[in-house]
């Protein structure tokens, strides 16, 4: 009995440690392009505010340390995420971008229905239908 409970408590070991290499793999984070309006994501998520007329409030939100993010055409909502790097805010890639499409480049990383991109670079795109 004892030498069965411990095979048994071994392979439960090993299954484990050969499942979490597994897991960690599957949520790797994924780079793509994000295509969509930079909005403050405060002002967005109270009362829809986004467009030219949110320019102002939403840099003045942003210079205080809200986050901004990307809003795409079919309403997702990407939040910027802090660069690996460390060095710059999440949102100075974005500053001069607020109120504008844009198309933005890096990897995305979703947790709890949240998500996120960590901008790599970002360019002016076509105006949304």
């Amino acid at each position: 009995m004892k030498k069965l409970l411990g095979v048994a408590s071994a392979m439960l070991v090993l299954g484990i440690l050969c499942t979490v290499p597994m897991i960690a793999q599957e949520m790797k984070e994924k780079e793509m392009t994000v295509t969509g309006e930079v909005v403050d994501v405060a002002c967005y998520m109270m009362g829809e505010a986004k467009g030219e007329g949110h320019v102002k409030c939403a840099t003045a939100c942003a210079k205080a340390g809200g986050s901004l993010g990307i809003l795409t055409a079919d309403g997702k909502l990407y939040v910027s995420l802090l660069p690996d790097d460390h060095k710059n805010s999440p949102n100075a890639i974005l500053m001069d971008h607020i109120g504008h499409n844009v198309e933005a480049k890096g990897y995305v990383r979703a947790k709890g229905g949240t998500q996120g991109l960590m901008i790599k670079s970002v360019a002016m795109a076509k105006p949304m239908k």
